[in-house]
């Protein structure tokens, strides 16, 4: 329909006016300012600079610096315009020389873009947006503490990230042992670290570990605190888990108490990025990462640089969480000083999700499971498809997941039920039954 007045003509100019600066606006929020020659030259001049001033190996540092004038001169950054693109290309070929994972050039403003929001997207993602990094606290059953830990944030939140370590502890003064899981975290401030190792021993302050910083020829140490707000759990198992993607800080919690046979460490070998970083910024949107410390362990004197953090316990990502709150149920069922009865422990065990060395059904028998099961005032039909087993109880809706555990029995989802498959002397299913309720049902097809 065509407008009938000079009005609604003006006005539907208006409205195209609008939404087109609307538009070009929007797309200009998420358009990279281009990088020009004239700034890559420089940004590769103040990062050749300063790793030859800051980096912890003065040859290293030098192969470093040679590398990047190099390639800036034979015309490798010439046609990289996206600052971002540029920022990864640095790092790529500063990390080529000796794999340095804490080498790194990144974007530290939004001022990439040729406009931006009046309201900051930007979020504090290592502060109070994310709890300084301690985003899971939780007592297990079997009074097992568990703290997830996602990053040890930075040093200008130390005060802030202190806080909330005390916290946590004072939630988990009274359990029995102790869980702490690192995995995927990729590190901070090592000083957060040894404030919370301080909570694991009655003594301090214990010597952790040195960075020697070669531009300034200085060493300096890292000790745990010895006065520290409530109450300490220096006689508690402790379990740590990682996995490949932990890295520098979460490293050094692992690594700590390892050598000090303070806690064991469960899951994967982690990334190894054992030298000490310090942030400088080129300019008004790049910064550059620079390993300027040498971590040397108080007890190994060495570190895990290039090397990570080799797990007393060896298991996948997945199992690290079961195969700890195995081991920390089966050490409390053996030696606990509150005269629990072992069997409560036993309780708990039965109803862990892996098999922790038992006999797990192999996937291709799941088959004989399949059927329907029934009595009097229940029906049940079990199916399965390439990986899982399933239960569904007739007119309640839903398919439960059957978790196997071994010698035909399996938990039911997470409803800390289990049941049973009853053979008969021919090997075949012909019954179900419940172990922790009176369930008993015959295999009907």
């Amino acid at each position: 329909m065509k407008p009938n007045t000079k009005k609604e003509k003006t006005f539907l100019f208006i409205l195209l006016l609008i939404l087109c600066s609307s538009l070009t606006s929007n797309g200009q929020e998420q358009i990279p300012i281009p990088v020009s020659k004239k700034e890559t030259k420089a940004v590769v001049n103040s990062i050749s600079k300063l790793v030859n001033k800051y980096y912890v190996s003065l040859e290293v540092g030098k192969q470093m610096s040679d590398l990047i004038i190099s390639n800036n001169k034979s015309g490798v950054y010439k046609n990289i315009t996206d600052p971002n693109k540029l920022a990864a290309q640095l790092t790529n070929d500063l990390r080529s020389i000796n794999g340095d994972l804490h080498m790194n050039v990144s974007l530290h403003s939004p001022s990439g873009t040729v406009k931006e929001n009046k309201v900051s997207k930007n979020i504090d993602t290592k502060g109070t947006w994310s709890n300084y990094g301690f985003q899971e606290i939780k007592v297990l059953d079997g009074n097992i503490g568990y703290l997830k830990i996602s990053h040890f944030t930075n040093w200008n939140s130390f005060e802030e990230a202190k806080k909330v370590i005390n916290s946590s502890f004072l939630f988990l003064q009274n359990t029995d042992a102790l869980i702490l899981d690192v995995r995927n975290n990729r590190g901070g401030f090592e000083e957060i670290v040894a404030y919370l190792i301080s909570y694991l021993f009655d003594e301090g302050p214990i010597h952790l570990s040195d960075y020697y910083r070669r531009y300034e020829n200085k060493r300096v140490g890292i000790y745990t605190s010895k006065d520290i707000p409530g109450k300490k759990l220096p006689n508690i198992p402790v379990y740590v888990l990682v996995n490949d993607q932990s890295a520098s800080a979460a490293e050094s919690l692992a690594y700590m108490l390892k050598h000090l046979k303070r806690a064991t460490i469960i899951g994967e070998t982690t990334m190894g990025a054992g030298n000490g970083a310090m942030t400088h910024k080129i300019n008004e949107r790049f910064s550059v990462s620079i390993s300027s410390e040498t971590t040397i362990n108080a007890v190994t004197q060495t570190s895990f640089e290039q090397v990570g953090v080799i797990p007393n316990i060896k298991t996948s990502s997945e199992e690290a969480f079961n195969k700890s709150y195995f081991l920390a149920l089966n050490y409390l069922k053996e030696n606990n000083s509150k005269n629990i009865d072992p069997s409560n422990y036993e309780t708990v065990i039965a109803f862990l999700p892996s098999n922790q060395g038992k006999e797990i059904v192999d996937i291709n028998s799941f088959k004989e499971y399949i059927g329907t099961y029934k009595n009097a005032n229940v029906e049940i039909v079990v199916t399965a498809n390439d990986s899982n087993l399933f239960a569904e109880v007739i007119g309640k809706g839903g398919k439960l997941k059957l978790i196997a555990k071994g010698n035909h029995t399996f938990l039911v989802d997470n409803l800390k039920e289990r049941i049973q498959f009853v053979m008969n002397e021919e090997n075949e299913i012909i019954k179900l039954i419940g172990i922790d309720s009176p369930m008993e049902l015959e295999k009907t097809k």
